[in-house]
């Protein structure tokens, strides 16, 4: 059997929020998939601070992180693409007139000013080890490697702020009390796929993905077979080729043993 990769999203995909964890069978599945010979990957917009032990500990052959801005394979960075540094700048003093917490995020660290006690209780409960986030630093030499922000808007007209800043980025703008993801126009989980794919010589065609939000769509639109979960968005359903179960019912377990045996991985 030729080798496969798969990539999988992490928050209700692997990992359920209301559980807290990975399900011991959803572990053991990818563990036979990587037994068999096939590469696991994580495929998020998490950067690498935001990866906890918790997911990390399962072993995967890489990652692909920040929404793509940054590929790790083996323990190694193989691909990282920065935000502008002048424009990061100029959107975080605009953010700090408005009001608006923000975290920097770059290939080894998350940097958060430790008074945005909003965004930091908002991580507490994300499944993200505090310890990994910096709060001492230098700010404006941080800005030449940041990969990505995330900020917290808490009124209509912090979002509409926001939303008015973040032209030269790609984002992700919810209501007030969210969160406000903000990356590169240039990136998204399809980018740091197709990169991976071009690095290891594995064809589109041998390739995997399990995922169920709105920033997985262009990754299902990439890879040789998408796999949605049912808890996911109608958008990421409509590209599957199969539909998992609930995220809560061991989702992705179950489909890869299906997998397995038919002889697919």
């Amino acid at each position: 059997m030729n080798r496969k990769i798969i990539f999988f999203d992490i928050d209700g995909t692997i990992f359920c929020t209301r559980l807290g964890h990975v399900t011991d069978r959803v572990k053991a599945a990818i563990a036979q998939a990587r037994k068999r010979g096939h590469l696991c990957f994580i495929a998020s917009g998490r950067p690498w601070a935001f990866i906890a032990d918790n997911i990390r500990e399962l072993g995967f052959d890489g990652y692909v992180l920040a929404n793509g801005a940054h590929i790790k394979f083996q323990d190694m960075d193989a691909g990282i693409r920065y935000l502008p540094h002048d424009a990061v700048r100029d959107l975080c003093g605009k953010f700090r007139q408005g009001n608006i917490q923000y975290i920097l995020s770059t290939p080894a660290c998350s940097y958060i000013d430790p008074g945005f006690t909003e965004l930091l209780n908002f991580f507490g409960k994300c499944n993200i080890d505090l310890e990994n986030l910096v709060h001492k630093f230098d700010e404006e030499m941080v800005f030449y490697e940041t990969l990505k922000l995330e900020a917290w808007v808490d009124t209509k007209e912090q979002v509409e702020l926001a939303a008015s800043c973040c032209g030269d980025f790609a984002s992700e703008i919810h209501g007030p009390g969210e969160t406000i993801e903000i990356y590169g126009k240039q990136v998204s989980k399809a980018t740091g796929i197709l990169r991976v794919l071009d690095m290891l010589r594995l064809p589109v065609e041998d390739s995997f993905c399990f995922g169920d939000g709105p920033n997985d769509v262009e990754m299902f639109e990439t890879v040789g077979s998408g796999f949605a979960m049912a808890n996911g968005v109608q958008a990421v359903k409509s590209l599957a080729r199969e539909i998992c179960p609930d995220v809560e019912q061991d989702g992705v377990a179950i489909k890869l043993e299906e997998l397995f045996h038919r002889g697919v991985l």
